[in-house]
């Protein structure tokens, strides 16, 4: 069974959990960089210098897992204004990336991405633009960069993945 046939044979929250849980894990890789690196790009366009949030990525897993863990039992997703705010701060960003006027090392762009899919996911939409479930994607991204970062081994990646008796 592939990964992604695996995660799409999960209940809904179980994905959830394990994108979230992923995507936590992957932050440090984020918080390395934007440690050392200025989170700022120029846009080809009109030429405006713009600077990313530190903070975005954790802001956004921590407001993903506190929409789940209130509005998330078995009900129609919600939108909130939280939760759309921190999508309207990702928009510019994420076309920079598309467009090359932002780089980032691999690892950091597979952690961000990997956050802002899983804010994607939780706002609702199912599918990529390349027709993937946007939470397999989430968590595909985020073991992409924990992998290539060295920050997780496969068995420790496999062991999040498919559990074991007690869970996650």
């Amino acid at each position: 069974m592939t990964l992604e046939e695996h995660i799409g044979n999960l209940p809904k929250n179980k994905r959830c959990d394990i994108a979230v849980r992923l995507t936590r894990l992957a932050l440090p890789i984020w918080d390395k960089y934007a440690e050392k690196n200025e989170l700022t790009y120029r846009d080809t366009v009109v030429g405006l210098q713009h600077s990313v949030n530190r903070a975005l990525l954790k802001n956004t897993i921590d407001a993903v897992e506190k929409y789940i863990s209130t509005n998330f039992i078995g009900k129609a997703i919600i939108k909130n204004t939280a939760l759309l705010s921190l999508s309207r701060q990702f928009s510019d960003p994420i076309v920079a990336l598309q467009d090359l006027d932002w780089k980032l090392p691999y690892e950091v762009e597979r952690t961000f991405y990997s956050v802002y899919n899983l804010l994607d996911s939780t706002l609702g939409k199912e599918k990529t633009a390349f027709y993937e479930k946007t939470i397999y994607v989430t968590i595909n991204q985020a073991i992409d960069a924990l992998s290539s970062s060295n920050l997780m081994n496969e068995k420790e990646i496999r062991e999040i993945l498919y559990g074991n008796k007690s869970g996650l």
